[in-house]
């Protein structure tokens, strides 16, 4: 499963079907639709006409590739990556929407969100203002942070990114969404890995041998860009120990980077599983920090923390949240997962009330650096609870020692533990802000608020991550 010798869509054809393409999956495979069931057409976009190869049927649906395009969208565009195959078999797997235009990724991804909220959420879109979706100041180069899987290729560590549902690995050389210094700072790093002498990282060892053989080696790269600084992180993740020359190596890859580089890491993560990050990280140079700005707040991060991929599209995001705390007159705030403090800063931002505002978040290394991101922006009046989010609210749920005006949240993708949901519910706050990163999970806990007696007052998306089919959204909730 694991070895780069597998191919993703390998499979012969079963048949070949001419099909009309509805909308596209949140999967990025166009839809169409058959006497038989519902076809999954990778590669193809809305309103198209394709031959398609079916390769896979199953019970309830079909999946396809596209064989030729018929008739197709006029805002179909050449893709800039030359690994790019919108699905298809040599594909990284990074991007799902290079062919399409960029107002056709807005519109795709407006029509993602408006039906989970419909589908999933229940939600009656005609009750809502039309949803909008705020572009990407910058559609190209705007990632600050690229981790790269690392695999053995003929004989020699190589990083790269995953063919899409598989661990087949994609070399690259360049990103065109990436921006150009973790661009510049990988090649670099890629020429000069054989010289460190440490094998590639091979989960089958542990696959095929249990619990009663190890894997080592390079594992992952991590780099991050201060898009506003120009400092760059570069983080090697290794499973296993490494020997004292091995060390010497990785910190003389450091030394030669030192005019591009500003901090060098290196994570451990011996855990089996698909987890990039490790939880001890040692620095080797520099102090294992990068800073970036966000409008008049500097705010440092390291390794390990999460910090909104695209720097300019963050800002318009915590921007319009913040807004959503001054309009509805927040003077007393629950802030869910704060990570380093970055919506934190803007909630006491210009033009803002100055709440009284708690923040609560669980990674520890993210604690400590709320703290200090705070404090060198000036910011006192704001509360810092360690711990897991459903834990938290349960203990002041039993306490009720506070009535919040505002609860605003930020989980990852899978979306918010139930416990955090009813324990809104039971602190009642009168508005809800929610930001989310997965339209579905984001629909599922609507719904769940929704039914306890919030009404959804308005939706605008983000488009964080153009090229692909992820979106941010920021929901506004108000006590019925």
């Amino acid at each position: 499963m694991f070895n780069n010798t597998e191919r993703t869509l390998s499979q012969e054809p079963i048949c070949v079907m001419e099909l009309t393409i509805e909308k596209i999956s949140s999967d990025g495979s166009g839809i169409a639709r058959t006497n038989d069931g519902v076809i999954f057409v990778r590669g193809a976009l809305p309103g198209e006409v394709v031959e398609a190869e079916v390769f896979l049927r199953k019970k309830d649906y079909s999946v396809a590739r596209v064989a030729n395009i018929k008739t197709p969208n006029p805002k179909r565009v050449a893709p800039r990556c030359r690994i790019f195959s919108a699905g298809g078999e040599r594909s990284c797997g990074g991007c799902q929407l290079q062919h399409a235009s960029y107002d056709l990724q807005i519109e795709i991804k407006k029509d993602i969100l408006k039906d989970a909220m419909t589908r999933i959420g229940g939600v009656d879109l005609a009750d809502l203002p039309r949803i909008e979706c705020v572009p990407s100041p910058e559609r190209w180069g705007y990632r600050n942070k690229a981790s790269f899987p690392i695999r053995k290729i003929n004989g020699r560590p190589t990083a790269g990114y995953y063919a899409e549902n598989s661990h087949y690995l994609i070399p690259i050389r360049t990103c065109p969404v990436n921006a150009e210094p973790i661009n510049r700072l990988f090649e670099t790093v890629q020429r000069e890995m054989p010289s460190l002498n440490i094998d590639a990282y091979d989960e089958r060892i542990e696959r095929d041998n249990g619990s009663s053989k190890r894997a080592s080696g390079l594992r992952h790269l991590i780099l991050r860009s201060g898009m506003n600084t120009g400092q760059t992180l570069l983080s090697f993740v290794v499973a296993g120990r490494l020997d004292a020359q091995k060390m010497k190596n990785i910190t003389s890859l450091g030394y030669l980077l030192r005019k591009e580089l500003t901090t060098l890491t290196l994570n451990h993560n011996s855990r089996p599983g698909n987890t990039i990050h490790g939880d001890r990280t040692e620095i080797l140079c520099g102090d294992g920090m990068i800073e970036e700005r966000l409008d008049a707040f500097a705010l440092v991060y390291d390794t390990t923390s999460f910090f909104q991929i695209n720097t300019k599209q963050a800002v318009q995001l915590y921007r319009y949240a913040a807004g959503l705390a001054r309009e509805n007159n927040a003077g007393n705030i629950l802030e869910l997962y704060s990570g380093v403090g970055s919506l934190t800063c803007f909630l006491h931002g210009k033009n803002m009330p100055h709440p009284h505002l708690l923040a609560v978040e669980d990674w520890t290394p993210a604690v400590v650096l709320m703290e200090d991101n705070l404090d060198r922006n000036g910011i006192t009046s704001v509360d810092i609870e360690p711990g897991k989010a459903e834990n938290v609210i349960q203990t002041m749920e039993l306490e009720r020692n506070t009535a919040y005006d505002m609860i605003i949240l930020d989980p990852p993708r899978a979306g918010c533990e139930h416990a955090v949901l009813d324990g809104i519910l039971k602190l009642s706050p009168r508005c809800v802000v929610y930001v989310s990163c997965n339209p579905s999970t984001l629909a599922r806990d609507v719904k769940v608020l929704i039914e306890g007696g919030y009404n959804l007052k308005s939706v605008k998306a983000f488009d964080m991550f153009p090229q692909t089919l992820h979106i941010e959204t920021v929901v506004l909730l108000e006590k019925a």
